[in-house]
């Protein structure tokens, strides 16, 4: 009996379907989420550090036209009114100077005296308080004569005196032995500055008594 031919077809298939094999799956490496995890933090660490920085400019310089100054009408029970007084506050800190009228003119400076002497008063316009930056540090405030604390009380950004009102403010700056200094503040919505800065340092009295025999 012959043996039967050998089929040598290349073609034949093996069984099942090659194209249900599965394919290796991508592993994501574990350092990708960290690393984007840290990205996130260093954006939203820069977001934080951009509005402080804007903030801080538009409160010191005045770049950003920021609110307007409205008549005082109190703050919460038992909180000191706006430009309330840090030495005579009152019972319920509502002991607040006075507005006077707008100065008018654009003059930097007010000169005024007679016989007994001539002061000139420097004027500033700002659309909320002011900062002082005075020696000595312990010179006494006035703000239209009421006392309203030491120049150190409002030296930085988070200790501005607010003015209650818009007016103008006559702020005098004194200290036991040293020559006193004036100046006359406006408080309008349409100054340039949302800050008054004043800088000084006080020149200390002559003694015009004559030497001890």
């Amino acid at each position: 009996m012959a043996d039967e031919p050998v089929s040598d077809d290349s073609s034949a298939q093996p069984d099942g379907d090659a194209s249900h094999v599965p394919e290796p799956q991508m592993v994501m490496p574990k350092w990708v989420p960290v690393l984007i995890g840290l990205i996130l933090v260093l954006m939203a660490g820069l977001a934080v550090f951009t509005g402080m920085r804007y903030r801080r400019a538009t409160l010191v310089n005045g770049i950003i036209k920021p609110r307007h100054i409205e008549p005082m009408s109190g703050g919460p029970p038992g909180e000191p009114a706006p430009g309330a007084s840090l030495v005579f506050p009152g019972e319920s800190g509502d002991n607040v100077p006075l507005a006077n009228p707008p100065v008018s003119g654009t003059a930097r400076a007010e000169i005024s005296g007679g016989k007994t002497g001539v002061t000139a008063s420097v004027r500033f316009w700002a659309r909320r308080g002011m900062l002082l930056a005075v020696t000595p540090s312990d010179a006494m405030v006035f703000v239209n004569d009421l006392a309203i604390g030491e120049a150190n009380q409002f030296a930085t950004g988070d200790e501005i005196y607010d003015f209650p009102a818009a007016g103008s403010y006559f702020v005098r700056v004194s200290a036991p032995g040293y020559k006193e200094r004036q100046y006359v503040i406006t408080a309008s919505p349409d100054a340039k500055l949302e800050i008054a800065r004043i800088e000084a340092k006080l020149e200390k009295e002559v003694s015009l008594s004559p030497p001890m025999q």
